[in-house]
């Protein structure tokens, strides 16, 4: 079936942005009837995740046992269809679909909309299809490493506050970033993966990031919980690991997963924690990443990670076996102008010092008297940090010139 006819089968439905198609009843028997299925529907708007240069993923959250596309393309009539097929299965699922799309173009606007459609597994040999719906169209744009400038916003510690995520989700859009970096403890743990799709996707009711596409920090409270391990159904990184860089224009950025804030052997973890070896494994791929080109020329390095490096009279760097150590060698000796965190709930700003050569930002607690957001700017000559509260107060303030 060509894209064109695909498009041709949806029809608007209601006020609230979904349509509605026919779709052929692949593997029906003339002359028996089969019973559709009841209908699916969006739990989530759209949420765009890990942008590159030439990819995104786009996850929602469903309400039934489904199977998803995206039809995307550079202009509103879209034309283009990405299956989302892995292993030579198409998605299905019952709470959340993921699609990467590839290929696409540095720096260019593409237009997405996120189609689904309800499926019943009778059988193995009895599979029937209902009727697809599909969101409005909403667009975004592809990071671009040649871009003049790099433009983002920092969200930490919401920790399922309802209040504080719908004012920073008002203000984000109003900074125009280019991504939103989620520097950890979206959730206060994880225990149901249903739950999961509305802190994680959802944002609470937010629809916060179906057009500025997300970078995603793990918190140590995302490991806790019996489905702490069901993440990356909902936020997957690229190589499907939680540390990764990305460039935009003069920004290079790293995101680093501390993990917990406790060690291994804290009685409360019940042996389930192995953090000790996953920053050993982390350090061993930062050495190597920081090598490489995008890293290496960029104007201006940034790295993300919810534990800050330092905070007051204090670092993670206490305990020489700490595998953090070598974190901050090797962001010092690659000359990182700044590490963004969040975790103490308490704003702090810490410029650098004789033993600190890049500056330590920090946002602030869960609660919208003390939540925070922290805008950055970059150009080719100059960063610029800005940390305010919700009201718009400035909390810290930072510029460097290149």
């Amino acid at each position: 079936m060509s894209d064109m006819n695909r498009r041709s089968f949806f029809r608007h439905v209601g006020a609230g942005g979904l349509v509605a198609a026919t779709w052929p009843a692949w593997g029906a028997e003339s002359g028996k009837p089969q019973t559709p299925p009841s209908p699916v529907a969006f739990t989530t708007a759209p949420s765009l995740q890990y942008p590159s240069a030439t990819g995104v993923t786009v996850a929602v959250g469903v309400n039934r046992p489904s199977t998803a596309w995206i039809e995307y393309g550079p202009t509103e009539q879209l034309g283009s269809l990405a299956t989302g097929s892995q292993h030579g299965l198409n998605p299905f699922d019952a709470i959340a679909h993921r699609v990467r799309l590839e290929e696409l173009r540095p720096g260019q606007r593409y237009f997405y909309r996120v189609c689904a459609c309800p499926v019943d597994f009778h059988t193995a040999y009895d599979i029937r299809r209902g009727d697809p719906v599909a969101t409005g169209v909403f667009q975004f744009r592809t990071l671009d490493p040649e871009a003049a400038q790099a433009r983002f916003v920092v969200w930490n510690d919401t920790h399922e506050n309802a209040a504080s995520l719908g004012q920073l989700a008002k203000l984000t859009p109003l900074l125009t970033p280019d991504f939103l970096v989620w520097n950890g403890d979206v959730a206060n743990d994880n225990y149901r993966e249903e739950r999961m799709v509305e802190h994680y996707l959802g944002a609470g009711g937010q629809p916060f990031a179906r057009e500025t596409p997300l970078f995603f920090a793990r918190g140590n409270h995302e490991a806790r919980g019996p489905a702490a391990r069901s993440l990356p159904r909902f936020l997957e990184p690229p190589g499907g690991r939680f540390y990764y860089s990305f460039r935009q224009g003069p920004l290079a950025g790293v995101v680093l997963d501390a993990g917990e804030d406790k060690p291994d052997t804290e009685k409360v973890y019940a042996g389930l924690g192995d953090f000790v070896a996953y920053r050993r494994e982390q350090t061993a791929w930062l050495e190597a990443e920081l090598k490489k080109p995008h890293l290496r020329q960029a104007r201006f390095r940034v790295a993300f990670c919810h534990i800050p490096f330092w905070w007051k009279d204090q670092n993670v760097f206490g305990d020489p076996t700490d595998p953090r150590s070598a974190w901050h060698r090797l962001l010092a000796e690659a000359k990182f102008t700044a590490v963004i965190s969040g975790h103490t709930h308490q704003h702090g700003f810490f410029p650098p010092d004789r033993n600190r050569p890049y500056a330590q930002m920090v946002g602030g607690s869960p609660k919208p008297e003390a939540a925070t957001l922290i805008h950055g700017v970059v150009t080719a000559k100059e960063l610029t940090l800005r940390m305010t509260a919700l009201d718009g107060r400035e909390l810290a303030a930072w510029n460097v010139k290149r």
